[in-house]
Parts: C-alpha cells; sequence; structure tokens
C-alpha cells in the first residue's frame, strides 16, 4: 500500500494526469536503472542532511541521527548493488 499522499505507477491513468490529491507520482515506464539512480540520489542526500545535523547535537540525540544515517547508507548500498547487478557497466 503507498504511503499517503503518493500512488504507484499502476494507479495512473494510462494517459493525463495523476489524480490531483497525490503530491508525488512515479512516471509510468521509468527504467529500472534511473529509478535506481534517483533513488541513490536520494539517499546519498539524506545521509549528507542527518550528518549536517548531527553536527549540531550531543549525547542521544546525536546517537540517533547517526543510527538513521548508518540505516540509510545501508540501503544506499542495496540500491547501488541493484544497480550495478541492473545496469553493470562495461
Amino acid at each position: 500500500m503507498p504511503l499517503p499522499g503518493f500512488h504507484s505507477p499502476v494507479d495512473q491513468p494510462a494517459y493525463g494526469s495523476p489524480p490531483s490529491d497525490k503530491l508525488f507520482a512515479i512516471r509510468a515506464g521509468l527504467s529500472t536503472e534511473v529509478a535506481l539512480c534517483n533513488a541513490s540520489e536520494i539517499l546519498e542526500s539524506a545521509a549528507v542532511s542527518a550528518y549536517d545535523c548531527a553536527e549540531h547535537l550531543d549525547g542521544a540525540s546525536r546517537k540517533q541521527v547517526l543510527a538513521v544515517v548508518q540505516w540509510v547508507e545501508m540501503a544506499q548500498l542495496l540500491v547501488d548493488e541493484a544497480l550495478d547487478r541492473e545496469c553493470p557497466v562495461a
């Protein structure tokens, strides 16, 4: 089930625009390579943002943000591995 405000390509009509109550839509026909590249870039940005946030925190709050960074980086490793398998560099 998609998150509120999001919808999957199957919810999108074959033509026209996505439903107006949706904030974000994945373009139907998006290639796996493009999807994985974008996901990798989003995760990289999330890690950088979290590191920047952690610099201004101390104690348990800092540790929590750094834990989130670790989860984001693990997700990025999975996405990058999938990208390498799906679209190997010659």
